[in-house]
């Protein structure tokens, strides 16, 4: 078996237990961003679960959230987090020369094998955010919220 073979036969495996189990909720709070967001204005929130559909308990689902701050100097701060053990927390900034607005701000969300409409077997575990300065798209970029677990499969694949 070719390693292009077993990256591909362990993505697929991991995506079955990943729809199988849900994607782990771990139900904790982290305050860690509130210091770097203090001091910016929240532009824009949105948060989805791609999971709630399935999940058997309360317990196992799943949030992904992403957030847009501005501060007084136009910088632009975007954080994401999660409550998954299969996600890393992501922040970028963006240094824009004027204000945004909420109009300014797109996500998209997308499954694991970029499909917009999620299925049990295929759920909700990108978003691609896109950031307009006066109409114009100043920054387009794709948030992993399943990071962590690509991280473990590389790791994996390292070991063999």
């Amino acid at each position: 078996m070719t390693r292009k073979n077993k990256i591909f036969f362990v993505f697929v495996t991991f995506l079955m237990v990943f729809s199988l189990i849900g994607c782990s909720s771990k139900n904790k709070e982290n305050n860690d961003d509130l210091a770097i967001t203090s001091n910016m204005e929240l532009i824009y929130e949105e948060t989805i679960s791609p999971n709630k559909e399935y999940a058997e308990k309360d317990d196992d689902i799943v949030n992904y959230t992403v957030e847009v701050y501005q501060d007084k100097d136009n910088i632009v701060l975007v954080n994401s987090k999660s409550n998954s053990e299969f996600f890393k927390p992501l922040q970028y900034e963006l240094e824009l020369n004027t204000n945004i607005t909420k109009e300014d701000v797109d996500i998209e969300w997308m499954t694991l094998m970029g499909n917009p409409t999620s299925t049990k077997d295929d759920q909700l575990g990108i978003a691609c955010v896109s950031i307009s300065e006066n109409r114009e798209l100043v920054s387009k970029r794709k948030i992993s919220f399943v990071n962590r677990a690509i991280e473990i499969i590389e790791d994996t694949l390292d070991k063999k």
